[in-house]
């Protein structure tokens, strides 16, 4: 049973986070602001990757949501999850001596953010007029409903899911030993980029908390670290799989994802 225990009490800790989230996503869908947000056009990838380079993880279950809904480019929501950090930065904060890396940590996946948000929407949107099919417009008819039974509903169900998800997670998480997956990941530098953005898609605090811990002990090089907080959207990837009906775009996703930070991880590793 105590393996439970953590599970639960991590996955009821999101309970406010996601309805808040929602909240938004239910507000955002029923005024005309989607149709002055995609005004932004191409920077659109610039200003989601700011949004998630502020320490929590609500834009990227904003920006999943949104996206499933087809209200966002990929290429946005690339660089939302691409931009996610929130965990690692509270750990680098807690360390005067690694501020400066911390802020070059932020800046650099800002920038492959909305690099890599530019060229997506690059190949999947060739034009301004592109951008048309996402726009919405605003009931007027007075009959919508309240947004507050809508945000309530999806946040149960995709708290089950998260529930359900975390517990799994932690099982494994259990059964490997997280000094064993720890002493893999401090022998093997070579494979470390590799791993690490493996293990930055766990789907909660606990892969972005290792790979920062073991970064700050000297167990992690800076590259590997990237590669890992650069996969890592928390909960967003959970809302991703769960409300994109479209699982091979699903896949596509993070599978770029992935791809770029393991690129931009091995170029860091070689070069210092």
């Amino acid at each position: 049973m105590e393996i439970l225990i953590e599970p639960i009490e991590e996955s009821l800790m999101s309970i406010p986070v996601l309805f808040f989230a929602y909240l938004i996503v239910e507000y955002i869908s029923s005024q005309n602001a989607l149709n002055k947000i995609m005004e932004f056009g191409k920077v659109g990838p610039f200003i989601g990757a700011i949004l998630g380079s502020i320490p929590q993880c609500g834009f990227s279950v904003v920006a999943a949501r949104l996206y499933a809904m087809r209200y966002l480019t990929m290429g946005t929501l690339l660089s939302i999850f691409m931009a996610t950090s929130d965990e690692a930065l509270a750990i680098l904060i807690a360390h005067p001596d690694l501020w400066g890396m911390m802020i070059i940590l932020i800046v650099l996946k800002i920038v492959i953010g909305t690099v890599t948000g530019i060229v997506v929407d690059g190949f999947h949107h060739k034009g301004k007029e592109d951008y048309e099919y996402l726009q919405v417009e605003p009931c007027d008819c007075g009959c919508q409903e309240s947004i507050w039974m809508p945000a309530i509903r999806h946040t149960i169900t995709t708290f089950i899911f998260i529930l359900l998800t975390n517990i799994v997670f932690t099982y494994l998480v259990a059964v490997i030993g997280e000094d064993n997956l720890t002493n893999i990941l401090k022998t093997n530098w070579l494979l470390q980029p590799i791993i690490a953005g493996i293990v930055g898609f766990i789907p909660n605090c606990a892969g972005s908390v290792i790979l920062t811990q073991l970064y700050v002990a000297g167990g992690l090089s800076f590259g590997a670290l990237v590669t890992g907080l650069t996969t890592s959207a928390g909960v967003g990837t959970l809302a991703l799989i769960r409300y994109n009906e479209d699982k091979k775009d699903t896949a596509k996703v993070l599978l770029t994802s992935y791809l770029v930070a393991l690129v931009i991880g091995y170029i860091i590793v070689i070069l210092f």
